[in-house]
């Protein structure tokens, strides 16, 4: 049975993927949250798909992109075609685990 290493703190809970084949983990996990979910999921090829879904798009009030370096500007994400119809936003990550 393929198990995930959960971790409780004073203010959180994480859900640690370590993608460590000798230990089988799930190849999804979801955190549901009103209005949408977080899911993550591992692919074949031992990448992962990250992926933000909303039940509704006219509920999203606000939207971010962080960066590694100074950026002048402080804006949120640029107007994306259909920006109205958006249901997901998704990111492929590739890399070790590492503790923080």
């Amino acid at each position: 049975m393929a198990r995930i290493k959960v971790v409780h703190s004073q203010d959180a809970c994480a859900l640690i993927f370590k993608g460590d084949k000798k230990y089988p983990e799930p190849s999804t996990g979801i955190i549901k949250f009103p209005g949408g979910h977080v899911e993550v999921s591992r692919t074949s090829d031992g990448l992962y798909w990250a992926h933000v879904s909303v039940d509704d798009s006219s509920n999203i009030v606000n939207s971010r992109i962080d960066y590694d370096q100074y950026v002048e500007y402080d804006v949120g994400i640029r107007p994306i075609p259909h920006e109205n119809h958006i249901k997901k936003l998704a990111i492929k990550v590739q890399g070790s685990y590492k503790e923080v």
